[in-house]
């Protein structure tokens, strides 16, 4: 999964930028409104003057979507992945990356098809908006096209290795023993208690300096291995524990 090999064009972007972030530890509604008090009845308006805010009217609004909850998991974002662009919808389907979320996203008008790969801005500061109009919501796998399903672990699989330091220092320089039977790295699809073993004598006390090293000494594809875990924890919401979780997000 080192490099996409299928017709689909996939917009890889610059890994020259790498987030060499080393602190972090490896640790394993909105409220309801109540109806107005209806008991005093409004006054009636005078003289027909109709010069009133139809802003607050919710028939005024038409269609307008409505922004997010405070506490929404969107609000948090920042940069997204695109996976799908939907020209007939005129919707966005894209995977945000702190946290890893799946978005439904409404384009500027005039955007034209977006490829999967690209980096687009979906946060709160409407300026560094150049594609997106409006954050629409969440989605899951199930609902993504076939393209983007098959896409998303290799998206995936891109975020990591850009952000390779983070998760070098954050799992696999210091992920330990979860029982007395399992070792956090066989929660990475393959590997079980031997190879485990092996990794851990390999990293010794110095640990692993790159994604390159570790490949090449343990003989595995680290950032695939992730990834795919990553991918797992997004379609079995039930699967514990959640490195998801744990190792996002990556802060600058």
């Amino acid at each position: 999964m080192t490099s996409p090999g299928r017709d689909r064009r996939i917009n890889i972007p610059n890994k020259g930028k790498k987030d060499q972030n080393k602190g972090t530890n490896f640790q394993m509604s909105r409220p309801e409104v109540g109806r107005q008090d209806r008991s005093t009845k409004p006054k009636p308006r005078q003289g027909g003057n109709r010069n009133f805010n139809r802003g607050n009217n919710r028939r005024g609004q038409g269609n307008k979507p409505r922004g997010l909850p405070e506490d929404h998991p969107l609000q948090k974002a920042g940069y997204a992945r695109v996976l799908d662009h939907d020209v007939e919808e005129n919707v966005i389907y894209a995977l945000s990356e702190n946290p890893f979320v799946l978005s439904r996203l409404k384009p500027k008008e005039g955007i034209t098809n977006q490829m999967a790969g690209n980096r687009i801005w979906i946060g709160k500061d409407r300026s560094r908006r150049e594609v997106v109009d409006t954050v629409l919501g969440m989605t899951s796998v199930e609902r993504l096209s076939n393209a983007a399903s098959l896409d998303l672990p290799l998206i995936i699989q891109l975020f990591v290795e850009e952000n390779a330091g983070h998760f070098i220092n954050s799992f696999f320089n210091k992920a330990g023993p979860l029982s007395l039977k399992q070792h956090a790295f066989e929660l990475l699809p393959g590997i079980g208690g031997k190879k485990a073993q092996q990794m851990v004598e390999i990293r010794g006390r110095v640990g692993f300096k790159s994604l390159e090293e570790l490949n090449e000494k343990c003989g595995i594809d680290a950032a695939e291995l992730l990834a795919t875990r990553f991918h797992q924890e997004m379609s079995d919401r039930d699967l514990q524990p959640r490195l998801v979780e744990l190792l996002l997000p990556v802060k600058a």
